[in-house]
């Protein structure tokens, strides 16, 4: 009797925060509500730009509900949505294109043939990243966003340069620091483009150094990663 009342509670509760839809009827079935809420998406509104994820995405950026963004891919495409606004406004801060290429990569982890090489803890630590840095920048960006000034130049940098330190620094720290030395080795030899992993990441990108230590990583980052995305997504 216990197990079967646990599943109920489950289910109820995937069916309560789930944001995107598969359609909206599997939505008006699970919810008993004939539209979509203001925060909620079908898949097909992600995966094709449609108005009601840009509406989603500018409303949960003004009530600070990252948590709506359950998986990479939607946060893949939550930095796109949001770096062709921020260009639209004129701000030349990178950051957002950095995490954009960065997730795509970290998704494709998830799919094959990439999987077939990816151990389960590997996959773990990609969610996990994935989430965290989300959902501590996701009220910077509201912030961002909502700017009446455009950061151009100088601000752009300083901008940029201060997310990246805390993503570095505080963010995802932590989630190094609990990596056994197997799981490190692994995540290195995919940021340094190593057997498989060189068609992941391109040469010009490929990381050098320990990844375990917050300076390097931040240091790469600025030096490599920045410019290489400022090209990429002009």
């Amino acid at each position: 009797m216990r197990w079967i009342i646990f599943f109920f509670i489950l289910i109820s509760n995937n069916v309560l925060f789930a944001k995107e839809w598969k359609s909206l009827k599997v939505y008006q079935r699970e919810t008993q509500q004939k539209f979509l809420s203001p925060s909620d998406w079908l898949k097909c509104d992600r995966t094709k730009n449609t108005l009601v994820w840009q509406r989603a995405n500018i409303y949960n950026l003004s009530h600070n509900l990252p948590e709506e963004y359950v998986n990479i891919k939607q946060r893949r495409d939550f930095y796109k949505w949001l770096f062709n606004e921020l260009n639209k406004k004129e701000h030349e801060v990178i950051w957002v294109k950095m995490a954009y290429f960065i997730s795509k990569k970290m998704h494709l982890v998830e799919v094959f043939p990439y999987s077939i090489f990816s151990k389960r803890t590997i996959k773990v630590y990609a969610k996990q990243g994935s989430k965290t840095v989300f959902n501590n920048v996701f009220i910077e960006l509201q912030k961002l966003y909502n700017s009446q000034v455009i950061l151009k130049t100088g601000k752009a940098i300083g901008w940029d340069k201060t997310i990246l330190k805390k993503e570095q620094y505080e963010w995802i720290d932590g989630i190094y620091k609990t990596m056994d030395a197997k799981n490190l080795k692994t995540l290195e030899r995919i940021a340094k483009g190593k057997f498989l992993y060189g068609l992941l990441v391109p040469k010009i990108i490929r990381f050098k150094g320990n990844l375990s230590e917050a300076e390097i990583r931040y240091n790469y980052a600025i030096e490599v990663l920045k410019p290489y995305c400022e090209n990429r997504y002009k």
